[in-house]
Order: structure tokens, then sequence, then C-alpha cells
């Protein structure tokens, strides 16, 4: 599995990262001189740039590592964006993407913390432990962060859970009848090609949950929303056929690196 590395503190990128949506319009010119313009949505791309100053030995050598693996953009790899998250339908609870145990009961439209009505209630009906979880393409040795707004109508408490072959992450967190944003820092350092970010409900808990957020950085971010598409791209190349790198010192290495994805 080939994976666009993080540095050495978890992070994803160096900033300033800047990041661009690449679209494009098909214009058909008539014999009577008018135009018809449409719009192509399956020709859009997402563009990075990573401007990486003052990357140590090791870090611009696992970059340039990739960059031989990948044979430069011939190679497709996977890049976990800087500035995403990476759970897909991140409101949507109910939604296919997620892999909810069989008696997680779930009751859309409840009031949220940003002052909207996406949040859900789940209930866990079972005689088990119950999860509302969802699997990812992502290496276990990387870093991450999961967070979640949470509360309860009762004394249930949640469990945030981040679980891999071979290992997992958790941490339980009482909760009141107040929204509050909870988070798992996850540092699992196995060498998997998949996670699965969720909670965990004990048998008749009864829980509110909005916005469910996992991240590729040891600390989480403000709050994105995601739809059918979020942070994970596992089809990204890179933008050109050569790196540039400066030499600043015996270990200090500054670049610029261009990524592409579909």
């Amino acid at each position: 599995m080939l994976v666009f590395p993080q540095l050495a503190t978890g992070a994803s990128a160096l900033y300033p990262v800047t990041r661009r949506n690449l679209t494009r319009t098909v214009v058909n010119a008539l014999a009577d001189g008018s135009t018809v313009v449409v719009g192509d949505p399956d020709a859009g791309m997402r563009a990075w740039e990573l401007r990486a100053s003052g990357l140590t030995l090791v870090e611009w050598t696992a970059i340039d590592t990739l960059f031989q693996s990948a044979s430069g953009r011939f190679g497709a790899f996977t890049f976990l964006d800087p500035f995403g998250n990476l759970l897909l339908r991140s409101e949507e609870f109910g939604d296919p993407v997620w892999d909810n145990s069989p008696l997680i009961q779930l009751t859309p439209g409840i009031g949220d913390p940003l002052g909207t009505m996406q949040a859900t209630q789940v209930v866990n009906a079972g005689s088990a432990a119950g999860v509302v979880a969802q699997t990812l393409a992502v290496p276990g040795n990387l870093r991450y962060t999961l967070s979640v707004w949470a509360k309860t109508t009762g004394v249930s408490n949640v469990t945030l859970s981040a679980t891999t072959t071979g290992g997992s992450a958790t941490r339980i967190i009482a909760l009141t009848s107040e929204w509050s944003r909870v988070f798992l820092n996850v540092e699992l350092g196995l060498n998997t090609e998949s996670v699965v970010f969720g909670v965990v409900l004990n048998v008749g808990a009864i829980v509110d949950l909005f916005g469910m957020q996992a991240e590729a950085q040891p600390g989480a971010s403000d709050y994105k929303k995601t739809g059918g598409s979020g942070g994970l791209y596992a089809q990204a190349r890179f933008a050109e056929d050569e790196l540039t790198v400066t030499a600043k010192g015996t270990d200090v290495f500054d670049a610029v690196i261009k990524i592409v994805a579909s």
C-alpha cells in the first residue's frame, strides 16, 4: 500500500498548503453561431501544493522513496488530505457506508450543537455492546484523531474507538445532557491496510451524536461535514515527473511537492 507519509510530528503536511479544485467546461459551437456550455463533472480534479520547509533527512527520504516507488506521475498512491475529514457521510449515520451493529436504532433530525437539526439519536437495543463505525482503507501505522459531538438524556457513556488487525485504541467518555465534542488520539503503530473508526455504546445506551470526523494528524481541527466524498484519495498522483529539493543543512531540506487526485 503506497501512502504519502506523515512527518515525524504526525502531521500530514507543513503549512502553508494550497488546495485547488480544478473543473472542466465543454463548449459546443453550433452552426448558427450559438454555443452550448456544459459542465463536465467527471473531469474534476483536486490539486495540492505542499511547501515543505525544514524537513529532516528521514522525512525527505520517505517522500522521495514514495516518488520512486510510484515512478513519478505514473503510479497512484493514497493521499490523506491535510484539510479533510476522512469519513464519508459524517452526519448520516444510517447511510450504508456506516458499519453499524444490527440492533443499533437511529432517529435522525435531532437538534445539533450548530443550531440545525442534523444530529441523530442512537439507541443500543441489543444484548451486547453495539457500534456506529466506518471502515477506511488507510494504514494502521499513521497517527489519527477521531472526534464527534455527543450528549445523553440519561447516564450513558460512549466509547470512542479505532481498531485494526492486531490492535485498537479506545477512550471512554462520560456524557452529560449538554453537547460536547470528544476526542480520541490514535497511534496504533501497526502495518495494516484498514482502520475502523467509530463509537461503541453499552447495552441500553441512549446517545445523541453529530458530526463524526477522522483526521490524519495528532489533533482535531474544525469540523468538516462530508457527503459522498471525504479526505481519503486512493488514486492520488504526483503532478510532476521530478522533485526538486534544496539542502539547507545536514538535516534540513526544503521542497515543493505537487499532488493531484480525481
